[in-house]
């Protein structure tokens, strides 16, 4: 093998190289983009999807329902005509502070969001997206707190 040789082997080398880098430049960003709105999918809620009862059956800091932190809440939140959503919360564990914890706050859906008070009295909001709809259950996502809900 003479000079000339490796020279055209190690340029041609370097070219496929390069080209790579350029299609990987090009393809990465878009497949980056792509997991990021498919894992993102949210589904948009309508004021007539909210209205009711909705018995939220676990809260969890992750999706996953089974997850072991995922706690079991004796909880209903009642969604009126009127703008107005109520919470009624039961603690059964005979150590809690407080047996029945009731509270009414304002919402209102823009566009296919949930935008509701954080408290009862506070002029400070949350966002909540519907992370899955399916019939009457859903994963309301509020923060960085999934709440898993079934519609009565």
């Amino acid at each position: 093998m003479n000079q000339n040789d490796f020279t055209w082997y190690n340029s041609s080398f370097i070219n496929i190289l390069l080209g790579s880098k350029m299609y990987l430049k090009k393809i990465i960003p878009t497949l980056l983009m792509a997991l990021a709105f498919s894992a993102n999918a949210e589904v948009p809620l309508t004021k007539a999807d909210l209205l009711g009862e909705w018995k939220v059956d676990k809260e969890s800091l992750t999706r996953n329902v089974d997850d072991d932190v995922a706690a079991d809440l004796n909880t209903t939140w009642t969604f009126l005509e009127n703008g107005i959503m109520e919470g009624v919360s039961i603690d059964t564990n005979k150590h809690a502070r407080i047996g029945k914890l009731q509270a009414s706050v304002k919402y209102r859906v823009e566009e296919g969001k949930l935008v509701k008070q954080a408290a009862p009295g506070r002029s400070k909001e949350e966002t909540c997206v519907a992370d899955t709809k399916e019939g009457n259950k859903m994963i309301l996502k509020c923060g960085n707190i999934y709440f898993f809900m079934t519609k009565q």
